[in-house]
């Protein structure tokens, strides 16, 4: 026998879908979710859906086409140039965990209502799940999703924001987080300090002062004598003071930080470090106040 499915439903249905799941993502990572990008991302997703009905029958094909169908509605939806290959890869690997597990929790639902013999609930067949039923169902999950994400944003301690760095009228542009372990400021000028990793400023930093920051120490007669005024050497202490005694910090032009619309230039000092934060897609450490 044949199944008789509805284009415009499955759109729809995939669409919604695909939306709940891009907001439920964004607040959950604490990430802005661009209303605009998403929807089209949604839209896409949908129209997969329905065209996916005509793909032959080839598991792995499917596979294969899925998987660079999910690539491109995240990339639509979040993907941003600053962004490392990584940190893509995760977000697309959290949508595709909510996704499962948002399936999975409406599959349950929609079970549970049909054992407790509300037929009235499905389709005229019998067998598919009607419109206002997905509708109820997608309601319920956005609801959680909201409230679960509101609370989650108020127990959270840390926030994030782009930070604009400005260093020989080179500007870079990196992703950046509040640590509130980080209570670092130079003795003299009473500054604060941002960790930040070195190859995400490399491009505006001169070679010859990125080679000091990668080897350096502050008893080093290496230092570039153009750049020597610009530097601070910082007393570290913490979990920072595992890798130097001594940091050393420089003097930008200007630091910018951009969170949610809003910019606020600050005057802080910025600490390039020659290993990788453990600080998932940020890549500075602001010390905390800076980010609005």
């Amino acid at each position: 026998m044949g199944q008789t499915v509805y284009a415009d439903v499955l759109f729809l249905i995939n669409f919604s879908m695909d939306f709940l799941v891009f907001y439920i993502c964004a607040r959950i990572s604490g990430k802005r979710l661009f209303v605009v990008r998403s929807i089209i991302a949604a839209a896409i997703g949908g129209a997969y859906g329905v065209v996916s009905l005509f793909m032959p029958e080839n598991g792995f094909l499917t596979i294969i086409c899925d998987i660079a169908s999910m690539l491109v509605i995240c990339a639509i939806a979040s993907y941003n140039k600053i962004d490392r290959i990584r940190d893509f890869l995760g977000r697309c690997a959290l949508f595709a965990g909510v996704s499962a597990i948002l399936g999975g929790v409406m599959t349950a639902i929609y079970t549970m209502l049909n054992r407790s013999g509300l037929a009235a609930l499905e389709g005229d067949s019998g067998d598919d799940i009607s419109i206002w039923l997905f509708a109820l169902l997608a309601a319920a999950g956005g609801a959680a999703a909201f409230v679960g994400g509101r609370r989650m944003r108020r127990l959270s301690v840390t926030k994030q924001a782009e930070i604009v760095i400005t260093f020989d009228s080179k500007t870079a542009r990196v992703r950046g987080m509040t640590d509130t372990g980080n209570l670092l400021t130079d003795p003299l000028s009473g500054r604060s300090v941002a960790i930040c990793e070195l190859e995400a400023v490399r491009d505006i930093i001169p070679d010859e002062l990125s080679v000091f920051l990668q080897n350096g120490n502050a008893f080093s007669s290496a230092i570039p004598a153009e750049y020597a005024s610009r530097l601070r050497f910082i007393p570290a202490k913490g979990a920072i003071a595992s890798k130097a005694s001594l940091i050393c910090a420089v003097l930008p032009d200007s630091v910018c930080v951009i969170c949610e619309g809003k910019r606020n230039e600050t005057d802080i000092l910025i600490a390039p470090v020659a290993y990788k934060l453990s600080a998932g897609e940020s890549r500075v450490l602001l010390p905390p106040g800076i980010i609005q």
